[in-house]
């Protein structure tokens, strides 16, 4: 019962610092010296309607940081929009705004899929994400030798606490025979992982 406790208690803030990364990674718009910033809103729009991903993804940026409360829907529509033009950045929040049912109603499945697209791409972000998905059993089905291989791969490309999740929670309850599983299953994908 304990342990169970402590488990979901660092799910718990594995997903807050997720989510804290994720909205970290976005810079703020001030950073990108926008003057007027309705004059940038409609050079972007104009690119985002010419099929430029980077300028789909942007307007989705602003959707959520210019406005007070983020317009959250408006996000989604243009994350969803840039990541099937196989846009990182848009897919690993697209995958956010799926999982926490911002913008529309929850569904980690979907956010499963995006963030493994990202994942596969090489954002340690959506790696992570996958495997506090895979711990929980959240859109996927609960697999923590999967959950252990995903932040085994986030981890190794630089993201710390995933680290920390696999190593204080994930593996303490699993066998040696199943992260031996899970190395495995590392070793045959990793190098299908873009860099």
């Amino acid at each position: 019962m304990i342990i169970r406790q402590n488990f979901n208690y660092i799910l718990l803030k594995l997903l807050i610092i997720i989510f804290f990364l994720l909205c970290d990674s976005l810079s703020s718009i001030a950073q990108d010296e926008i003057i007027d910033l309705e004059t940038r809103k409609k050079e972007l729009t104009e690119n985002a309607y010419k099929g430029d991903a980077e300028s789909q993804y942007m307007l989705g940026r602003l959707a959520l940081e210019t406005k007070n409360p983020p317009d959250h829907s408006t996000a989604v529509y243009w994350f969803r929009i840039a990541s099937e033009a196989n846009h990182l950045k848009a897919q690993e929040m697209l995958g956010a705004q799926l999982f926490s049912g911002l913008g529309v109603p929850a569904n980690p499945k979907e956010a499963s899929i995006w963030w493994y697209k990202a994942a596969m791409a090489g954002s340690s972000t959506a790696q992570a994400s996958l495997g506090v998905l895979y711990a929980l059993g959240s859109g996927v089905k609960k697999d923590l030798i999967e959950s252990y291989k995903w932040l085994t791969i986030a981890s190794l490309n630089g993201n710390k606490a995933a680290a920390i999740q696999r190593d204080e929670s994930i593996s303490l309850q699993m066998t040696a025979d199943e992260i031996r599983e899970a190395q495995k299953r590392i070793d045959l994908i990793i190098n299908q992982i873009k860099k």
